[in-house]
């Protein structure tokens, strides 16, 4: 992509998602005094936007920002946005969630509502689309496992039908700071193209830091080059 095209998306995703960023912010704000109340927020530039395998960003880099209001019973809502190259002008992507977590001994499981929006995007495309959907972690050791399960009554795009997605994955502390991990999702789409995602890497954390180096793969025979395997680099500010 021409650098001059890519500053243009990447501005618009800068002001878009400093919007929605301040929305939230404001809400945050107004809960400022009361202790219930917690506030996080990260920052990230990555080599590739890698969603489920393939890249959103026609294999370009990415910043992404995302900014989360907890309250002490569990409940949170976030707002979430980076810039993407999907087409029919579709350059920005926010997604907006509620949920809900907590822990039962080594259990933690998340609850969610996710809404993945694109401003600017050709409507007749109908890239906005909402899921639900169930996290968990389970904590063994050093050894964590994890498992994902998620539903869409209308996926993305014109011809997406609802889908279901899932995951399984485990994670290994390998020190204080150090941690390996490998994935496998799988993709039941109504519209019959079906498969799976892989991905495994190593995240190495300097407060408030975290490096993360991986490498991703689907099975699609002649994906193309969004779907082909790839590494991606992702250097995230937690604050």
């Amino acid at each position: 992509m021409p650098h001059k095209e890519w500053f243009m998306r990447f501005s618009k995703f800068v002001a878009s998602t400093a919007i929605a960023l301040a929305m939230l912010g404001g809400a945050a704000a107004a809960q400022a005094e009361d202790a219930s109340f917690s506030f996080s927020g990260t920052a990230a530039i990555t080599s590739d936007y890698v969603f489920r395998g393939y890249s959103q960003t026609d294999s370009d880099p990415a910043f992404q920002a995302g900014l989360t209001a907890s309250h002490e019973s569990g409940f949170f809502v976030s707002a979430w946005g980076s810039n993407v190259d999907l087409g029919s002008d579709a350059d920005i992507e926010v997604d907006l969630i509620a949920g809900y977590t907590n822990s039962v001994d080594n259990l933690t499981y998340t609850v969610g509502a996710y809404y993945y929006t694109y401003p600017g995007a050709d409507g007749s495309a109908e890239f906005d689309y909402f899921e639900a959907g169930l996290d968990l972690a389970y904590a063994i050791d050093k050894v964590t496992l994890t498992g994902k399960l998620y539903y869409s009554p209308e996926f993305f795009g014109a011809a997406g039908g609802d889908a279901w997605y899932f995951a399984g994955g485990t994670s290994v502390a390998v020190t204080e700071t150090v941690s390996v991990y490998g994935a496998i999702g799988f993709n039941e789409l109504d519209n019959g193209t079906d498969y799976q995602d892989y991905q495994g890497g190593i995240a190495v954390k300097f407060d408030p830091f975290v490096l993360d180096l991986k490498y991703t793969d689907t099975d699609v025979k002649g994906a193309g080059p969004l779907g082909d395997s790839r590494f991606v680099a992702t250097l995230t500010y937690a604050f």
